[in-house]
């Protein structure tokens, strides 16, 4: 005898349809592939690192103020906050410099790599400063106006 209020056809399992109607349609690529492309061709640091006569007031300027300089005029050309070398500076001395090298590389595709990037900051850091300035100069006058990260 059935429980009263249950219904005998509702208390059967019933069977799960996965395709109620039809499988789904195969997905349609609306865009072929585009064969691989080479990347462009990395260029050569405008200036090189012992170039500071090239930009004599900037190199005296690193050299005697360069944390300031560092801080107040690298920093927010390379669209950085001002306090990032002192909060970098935490890691080590040298850190801000090679992560603002390493950026500006990737950004306008220079050679080099980060090992490169690490031993001429520890060697020279003071040169390295005053090229990345000269190559943000370049940058600048190659554009007409500050880049942008």
């Amino acid at each position: 005898m059935q429980p009263q209020g249950v219904h005998p056809v509702m208390s059967q399992p019933q069977p799960y349809a996965m395709y109620p109607s039809a499988p789904p349609a195969a997905p349609v690529v609306g865009q072929q592939p585009v064969p691989l492309q080479h990347p462009p061709q990395q260029r050569q640091w405008n200036s090189g690192l012992c170039s500071c006569f090239e930009d004599v007031g900037g190199c005296c300027l690193t050299y005697f103020c360069g944390p300031c300089e560092l801080c107040c005029c690298v920093s927010e050309r390379m669209g950085e906050q001002c306090c990032t070398p002192i909060c970098l500076g935490c890691l080590g001395s040298s850190v801000t410099l090679i992560a603002y090298r390493v950026k500006l590389r990737a950004r306008y595709n220079i050679q080099g790599s980060i090992l490169d990037d690490c031993c001429t900051t520890v060697c020279c850091a003071s040169c390295m400063q005053c090229q990345l300035k000269r190559e943000l100069n370049y940058i600048e006058n190659q554009l007409g106006y500050k880049p942008a990260f």
